[in-house]
């Protein structure tokens, strides 16, 4: 089933990401974001550190290998590039970016999944939103490979949300293989945030899919200790999961949720800046709450914002790149891309960052 009309005529939001590319082909200059929110000269230079370190250890088919998962961090890699502004052939990593999704579109096997080493689903959504999000400033013969890519993969996650589950408060979601009878509130995010970005892009999703994944997600937030989101029952609450819950119910249209407020006051007593406890996995932690507290605004993205750029300018390594413990959470390019991720989210060039 291809789940777009003929694509004779653009979306009005890709024209006007299509006219965003244009103006940022040229010199980047300093970023103003909305809500006059400045974006400082150190952070700047952190990102556009991160983004030659970047460039230098791709590998020569145009991905990056990060733990076995080259398509996850070949996404999250292309991602990084157009959050600052860098778009496919255009400009200085033009040519980088546009071998990555050749790289992303090489991989998707016959059934629809994005799957290069093993990762599965959480592969899958990834290499989904990264496709999505590059979509409207793709060249037409790319455009139109895309397109296709995403109609499939947007099928394979479909097709996994709708497998029967062993508990009943699993439904609507999504775990590491697209025929499992459980969820996770990791994966079932990213398969969310791949369904919006293939919404932003102009696909037409069965309505019951959002509301099935809208519902999963309110099960799995703890009513009791303070609110937060748990990973497959109610008691594991951690930063990273409440950071997914929060952007995501906010991104699929439920912004006012009480467990969007309950979420996102959990977030302001939880220490962002520590690799243990609420921040088990540290990158991966901050890029969901970063996005988590620009959406919510007001004092959650101040206070949060602060906390979050300040470890992440204290992390950075000499060489521009980002690890942790040697590389122990995913390797240095999918560490990299993450935090630059997080650092750019006020620069709004991603569809998926906008409010």
């Amino acid at each position: 089933m291809n789940f777009f009309r003929s694509c004779n005529k653009r979306p009005a939001a890709l024209s006007a990401l299509l006219a965003a590319a244009a103006l940022v082909a040229a010199p980047l200059a300093p970023a103003r974001a909305a809500d006059d929110v400045v974006i400082s000269p150190q952070i700047e230079s952190a990102v556009d550190r991160g983004l030659e370190t970047l460039a230098k250890t791709q590998n020569a088919d145009g991905s990056w290998t990060a733990d076995g998962a080259s398509g996850a961090a070949t996404g999250l890699a292309v991602m990084a590039f157009m959050a600052r502004g860098h778009v496919p052939g255009q400009g200085r990593y033009g040519d980088n970016v546009s071998q990555a999704i050749d790289y992303l579109l090489s991989i998707q096997q016959g059934n629809g999944l994005f799957d290069a080493h093993g990762r599965q689903m959480y592969e899958h959504g990834i290499c989904t939103i990264a496709l999505c999000e590059a979509y409207g400033m793709l060249d037409e013969r790319r455009q139109e490979k895309a397109r296709a890519a995403v109609s499939r993969a947007i099928r394979v996650i479909l097709d996994a949300q709708r497998i029967p589950k062993s508990d009943p408060a699993d439904r609507g979601g999504w775990r590491y293989s697209p025929a499992a009878t459980d969820s996770d509130t990791s994966v079932t995010g990213w398969q969310l945030m791949a369904l919006r970005g293939a919404k932003n892009i102009g696909a037409f999703l069965p309505a019951d899919a959002i509301e099935s994944g809208i519902a999963y997600l309110k099960r799995h937030a703890v009513d009791g200790g303070g609110g937060g989101f748990s990973y497959t029952g109610r008691g594991n609450v951690t930063a990273a999961l409440t950071g997914t819950g929060v952007l995501t119910l906010i991104l699929l249209g439920d912004p006012n949720a009480p467990e969007v407020k309950a979420g996102g006051d959990y977030l302001l007593r939880t220490n962002l800046d520590s690799s243990r406890g609420g921040a088990a996995h540290y990158y991966y932690t901050l890029y969901y709450c970063s996005q988590a507290a620009w959406q919510l605004g007001g004092q959650y993205w101040t206070l949060l914002s602060r906390q979050i750029n300040d470890s992440l300018l204290r992390r950075q390594k000499a060489d521009g790149s980002w690890s942790e413990g040697g590389g122990t959470e995913g390797g240095q390019p999918y560490c990299t891309a993450m935090a630059i991720l997080a650092l750019t989210v006020p620069y709004r060039y991603l569809p998926i960052y906008q409010r």
